[in-house]
């Protein structure tokens, strides 16, 4: 008895599609680096916010540890550290999210003037106090 190993097909999963999703994010790269700014003075610029969500996608988990330490910092090791590490798993979550969104959204001025959406601006922000 001849016996065929058949894996089910994944949705999505297609050198097409591959092909496709890295050619938007390629093009939303370069949409994001090569936008016109309003004002030469700004801070914010398209490459900035593409390079923020690339951060923030890459390293948002430095928002847990990040907020342990200020909660401990704050409150004491006994009620800061089940608080920060809560905290933390939120922060992470939405920082993330953030990145995601900030790097779809680059070549698009929203919110005006390119300006981050959440504070701190990069994950390694969290630590910016301890200094």
């Amino acid at each position: 008895m001849q016996t065929t190993s058949h894996e089910p097909r994944r949705p999505f999963e297609t050198r097409r599609t591959r092909h496709f999703g890295l050619s938007l994010l390629t093009a939303l790269l370069a949409l994001g680096l090569l936008a016109p700014t309003p004002g030469l003075a700004s801070e914010y610029t398209p490459a900035r916010k593409v390079g923020r969500g690339f951060a923030n996608t890459a390293f948002g988990v430095f928002a847990l540890p990040g907020q342990m330490a200020k909660e401990i910092k704050g409150r004491g090791w006994a009620v800061g550290l089940p608080v920060g590490f809560g905290m933390g798993l939120g922060w992470t979550v939405a920082t993330e999210l953030v990145g995601v969104w900030e790097i779809l959204t680059c070549p698009f001025e929203w919110p005006p003037g390119f300006r981050p959406i959440i504070e701190p601006e990069f994950p390694w922000g969290h630590f910016d106090e301890f200094d």
